[in-house]
């Protein structure tokens, strides 16, 4: 019997997974926000264009868990800031039992909970009221590592243009059944899975290619590349790298990588726009607490000082203040 499977948040990465599940065999809903996105993959099907293929995926699709059939996997793939209402809204299919594989970006909320020398759990700047960690403790959920780049090109419609890899593991380390699970159904199509038994050092290691370059490249314009090309953002970047790789050491999580290495891996990539360029190049709230706000939290609990961090995080907060102001209205 196929595995159902159930997608939150079909955006670039949601939609990509969905094509690269249904490939594989599996029944894939969809549960997205209202909008003309989630109109035209209900009326038209969602167009997934990888390589020079675009292949039309006719699924269900709604904006209410009601109207959707209880899937025995649910895969989220919503932005940090969203990811506590997106819990909310399924929490009758995670008390009725079925799997959660959570792939975003930035510091998760349940990783002080898996340090055993941790005294408070909850981190405030992902998980403010300890919600999440409330329905979604670590042995209750598994945690993914989008390494492919996709993008909204129109409402319904998504190209994958780099990238193959998505990295699956249980926060508390080891290899489980239920990895394995979400392995065997994402062997086909545009992402494979791969299974890792220390998935805390997987996110870190994709964090710390993100704590630098979506912040700089969403306050600069710049893309991947032309941040890296500068030599001013690049020491930047490499600095920033430093700073987080220290808070991971505090915690146990320790990088093989040095800083000019990671970004090297970022430039292969190609010349991409970030996640964080493209929030902002839509007017969209942009992933600051998940990506830097966590890790300063965090920094500031272990005493290492960030002062990289800071100093970006205050630039682009007060970017995000000013930006959509009228003129002649002062930041509230």
């Amino acid at each position: 019997m196929a595995l159902r499977i159930t997608i939150v948040g079909p955006g670039a990465v949601g939609a990509t997974l969905a094509a690269s599940f249904t490939a594989s065999g599996a029944q894939v809903s969809l549960l997205g926000a209202p909008g003309a996105h989630l109109d035209a993959i209900a009326e038209q099907g969602l167009v997934v264009e990888s390589g020079s293929t675009p292949r039309r995926h006719h699924l269900v699709a709604a904006a209410d868990p009601a109207h959707l059939p209880m899937p025995a996997l649910v895969v989220i793939c919503v932005k940090g800031q969203d990811l506590s209402a997106a819990v909310a809204s399924i929490r009758p299919w995670i008390v009725a039992g079925a799997d959660v594989l959570v792939v975003a970006n930035g510091v998760p909320w349940w990783l002080l909970a898996t340090v055993s020398a941790a005294h408070e759990q909850v981190i405030r700047a992902v998980d403010p009221d300890g919600s999440l960690l409330d329905v979604l403790p670590p042995s209750r959920v598994m945690a993914g590592v989008a390494h492919f780049s996709s993008s909204v090109q129109e409402a319904g419609h998504v190209t994958h243009s780099s990238g193959d890899r998505l990295i699956v593991g249980d926060p508390l380390g080891g290899r489980s059944v239920r990895v394995d699970r979400v392995a065997e159904a994402l062997h086909a199509g545009p992402v494979r899975a791969e299974v890792s038994t220390d998935i805390r050092t997987a996110i870190w290691d994709k964090l710390l290619g993100n704590v630098n370059l979506n912040p700089v490249s969403a306050l600069t314009g710049g893309t991947v590349l032309e941040v890296l090309e500068h030599p001013v953002l690049r020491r930047l970047c490499a600095d920033m790298f430093t700073e987080a790789a220290e808070v991971g050491a505090k915690l146990g999580i320790e990088t093989t990588m040095s800083a000019d290495e990671r970004l090297e891996v970022a430039g292969r990539l190609g010349n991409f726009r970030t996640s964080m360029l493209q929030d902002s190049d839509r007017g969209r709230p942009l992933e600051t607490d998940a990506i830097l706000g966590a890790v300063r939290e965090l920094a500031q609990r272990a005493g290492v000082p960030t002062p990289c961090l800071d100093t970006v995080e205050g630039l682009l907060s007060m970017r995000e203040r000013t930006r959509h102001l009228k003129p002649g209205q002062e930041p509230g």
